[in-house]
């Protein structure tokens, strides 16, 4: 999933209408761009990656957890603030949460690119 953050979504959702209208013309368009995307303003990027949510997505791309309470455990968080954390991950599709047994466990399915920023 690539995560890119706009200053102004009007804009950007205007050039998304014209990439889609292109491709049902059947005009040539870069396929790249139809990779999954997560838009976000500067400030919801600030508010989903905060440090405690970084260093539970480091964790989960270095050692998958057997379960939400050992992953808690790892980090040394409650359960109950992991397992929130989790579902807005999940809510935003960064991270899966699968049955295994009686338990879930979250899983990174699809490689999350972080925007680069440049000087400029």
């Amino acid at each position: 999933m690539k995560i890119e953050i706009a200053r102004n979504l009007g804009e950007r959702i205007a050039g998304d209408n014209r990439y889609i209208h292109d491709v049902l013309k059947g005009k040539p368009v870069d396929k790249g761009k139809a990779a999954k995307t997560l838009l976000v303003t500067p400030e919801l990027f600030a508010k989903i990656f905060s440090p405690e949510r970084i260093k539970l997505l480091l964790k989960l791309g270095k050692e998958p957890p057997e379960n939400i309470y050992r992953l808690a455990k790892a980090l040394d968080r409650k359960y109950e603030a992991v397992f929130r954390d989790l579902k807005l991950l999940e809510g935003y599709g960064l991270i899966v949460l699968k049955a295994k047994n009686r338990e879930r466990v979250p899983v990174i399915e699809h490689e999350v690119k972080l925007p680069s920023f440049e000087a400029g």
